[in-house]
């Protein structure tokens, strides 16, 4: 993992202990409920089956402890490559894409990733932002560029607040709740191990708006190259 991906981690952590609280967090507030089609993103999946299962299954019954932590199901795990909005005939907003255009896209990626070669993704330990918990990914910084070209590719009129960072979200927070229990059973699983897996593609998928944990049904499957 690059040092700079390390040192945001580390940055990450130390800022969370300063909280006193933390906050809600779910993705699937009114205004994600309230939006028409599906919505749509390019994904590493995480195939849990491989990892440490039991080891990453203590972790997250101690999360779910927590009357205002809502653990993410396996199927749901993945890392986040590149957000490309709202599926929708007419786009009449920055975060909306057409069907064509997904199509493009699609087309540009296949293209774009066939220059990357597999590689190996390990998982641990777990980390929090004030909103959300999450594994940190070690990757020797592969998932950064593959990011930084879909962005490209995906024209998105407007900057993301934050650097990109890749991570697997393990659960969102519901409620305002102080942090004290919570950060010594994070504390706990700092330093763990949850194994790894290897990475030969990405792939497009799309998910209702009406469900917390809906299925990621796939659109495309971008495989890269030998």
């Amino acid at each position: 993992m690059g040092m700079e991906q390390e040192a945001a981690y580390r940055r990450i952590w130390q800022t969370f202990r300063t909280y006193t609280h933390v906050v809600d967090g779910r993705h699937d507030n009114p205004d994600w409920r309230s939006r028409s089609g599906s919505f749509v993103m390019a994904i590493i999946r995480v195939p849990v089956d491989v990892l440490r299962v039991d080891q990453l299954a203590r972790c997250r019954a101690e999360l779910a402890a927590f009357p205002f932590v809502r653990v993410h199901p396996d199927a749901f795990l993945h890392v986040t490559l590149q957000e490309l909005g709202f599926l929708v005939e007419t786009p009449q907003r920055p975060d909306e894409i057409s069907p064509l255009r997904l199509e493009e896209f699609t087309a540009a990626a296949a293209e774009a990733v066939a220059e990357r070669r597999p590689f190996e993704i390990g998982l641990g330990g777990v980390n929090s932002f004030q909103d959300a918990a999450f594994l940190e990914v070690r990757d020797d910084g592969a998932c950064a560029p593959i990011h930084q070209r879909l962005f490209e590719l995906a024209a998105i009129p407007r900057a993301p607040r934050f650097a990109y960072l890749p991570l697997v979200t393990l659960a969102h927070y519901t409620a305002e709740a102080p942090t004290l229990r919570l950060a010594e059973t994070l504390q706990h699983w700092r330093d763990a191990d949850f194994g790894s897996f290897p990475v030969q593609e990405i792939e497009i998928v799309t998910l209702r708006v009406d469900e917390s944990y809906p299925e990621l049904e796939s659109y495309a499957i971008v495989p890269f190259g030998d």
